[in-house]
């Protein structure tokens, strides 16, 4: 070992670890003179402290020995590791080169975690709550001269788990029948004190003698306006005591009585002013509160989405292979002018045919499944299927589906089958497979008919 070469390594390495002498001898079990000793070539260490020098000084021990540092032989997977390492360094920098910041944070948006609530709906809320500030300004502040107003601050939505996280453990809270259409209010600590005109420092602790007193002189009639307001905005298709009915207070905490931690809510926070300090008042709306129960009251008017799947090109379509229809018909001589009635022999009541690969399987009869037309098996041809051969043809068909062959042996009496159209939609007139026109369903005579519309 030469004392001068380890010296002025452990010198090297100390310094690049930004340990002073003291520090490192504390480190390794001996006095900061050795260290010095070392360091100055007038000794080495002894062979008992190198492993454990070795190891704060994050080298080895034969380096120290040598007195330089020896260059380490990678493994063909270290080398690859290293490569993929330095690649991947590289690529970050290609991928942030036309950042306007390139320290800015990134991160992956969570597709799991949708946006429930759309931009006007939003909005429309904030609107709401601006209306009911104005009144509460006016209504609740008026006996109050150290209360100087309640502003909203924002609407935002997020899971249940999210607003969970940020209430504290002591707080105002109070929740309306949650795990139904409902909501929760919660009130900060400090101004729900200054509301009840309490000195903070001096009784901290909230009580539920606290709770009641606020509730009974200012949530209960929050809440009252605010159902009051959000009716006003909805179309009025049932009584205000209806919809206030909907509700019954519920004392206990949302995440007590099973809601979803990942189920979406609406948030809005107002802030509430006093001349001593201010603090915020959030409600929480479940989402069948306010993406069910008040916008199929028209919350936020009539149109809801319409929804069209598309195919991607490179998928084979699947084609519907059970039809319902009310028969099939010779196609000589038959127009199809708007206002014609074309009719059947098949008399109202009779099963309409459920038709499987040419063949009428079933009976059954026509039911609404939603929005769409269903229909219910009310008979099970066992032998004898009727065979449809014919290429030219007419066919008064009511809906169709695919059914995979595998569930065919599931059908049986009573079993609904949903059809891929939507009720009260004119029926299909096929022609050598072709739709040619839509008619109505009419009766003529206690026999189904139909009257061509296009």
């Amino acid at each position: 070992m030469d004392a001068q070469k380890t010296g002025k390594l452990i010198n090297y390495l100390r310094t690049k670890k930004a340990l002073t002498q003291k520090e490192l001898a504390e480190k390794i079990n001996v006095s900061d003179k050795a260290v010095s000793k070392w360091e100055r070539g007038d000794g080495c260490p002894d062979v008992a402290i190198l492993p454990n020098l070795a190891a704060v000084l994050e080298t080895d021990v034969d380096s120290l020995l040598c007195g330089e540092i020896k260059r380490k032989v990678l493994s063909e997977e270290e080398m690859l590791k290293l490569r993929d390492e330095m690649n991947r360094q590289e690529q970050v920098k290609m991928d942030k080169q036309f950042l306007k910041n390139p320290d800015v944070r990134i991160k992956y948006y969570d597709f799991r975690r949708p946006d429930k609530f759309s931009k006007y709906e939003l909005r429309k809320i904030c609107n709401i709550f601006e209306v009911l500030c104005e009144k509460l300004r006016t209504e609740l502040t008026g006996n109050r001269t150290d209360l100087l107003g309640i502003n909203i601050c924002s609407v935002d939505q997020l899971t249940n788990e999210e607003f969970i996280r940020t209430v504290p453990q002591r707080t105002f809270f109070y929740s309306y029948n949650y795990n139904k259409p409902g909501f929760a209010v919660q009130v900060d600590p400090l101004i729900g004190k200054l509301l009840l005109k309490q000195d903070c420092k001096k009784f901290p602790e909230l009580t539920q003698i606290d709770a009641e007193c606020l509730y009974i002189a200012y949530i209960k009639q929050f809440v009252q306006m605010m159902q009051k307001e959000l009716y006003l905005n909805t179309e009025q298709s049932i009584s205000y005591q209806d919809f206030e009915l909907s509700l019954e207070r519920n004392t206990l905490l949302p995440w007590t009585t099973g809601e979803k931690p990942n189920e979406m809510c609406m948030l809005v926070t107002l802030e509430i002013k006093t001349d001593s300090g201010s603090g915020m008042l959030n409600i929480q709306f479940n989402y069948c509160y306010i993406g069910e129960f008040c916008k199929k009251l028209g919350l936020f008017g009539k149109d809801g989405p319409r929804i069209q799947s598309l195919m991607d090109i490179k998928t084979k379509p699947v084609e519907n292979n059970m039809f319902v229809e009310f028969g099939r018909f010779f196609s000589d001589s038959v127009d199809f002018e708007p206002g014609k009635i074309l009719l059947t022999q098949k008399k109202f009541g009779e099963p309409l045919n459920v038709i499987v690969e040419n063949e009428v399987r079933f009976g059954g009869e026509a039911v609404i499944v939603g929005e769409n037309w269903g229909v219910r098996i009310c008979r099970q041809k066992q032998d004898g299927f009727i065979r449809y051969d014919e290429e030219q043809y007419i066919a008064l068909r009511l809906g169709s589906r695919h059914i995979e062959k595998e569930d065919l042996e599931k059908i049986q009496e009573g079993t609904i089958l949903e059809l891929d159209d939507i009720c009260g939609d004119p029926i299909y007139i096929i022609k050598d497979g072709k739709c040619v026109a839509r008619a109505e369903v009419v009766i003529v005579d206690d026999f189904y008919g139909v009257r061509i519309l296009e």
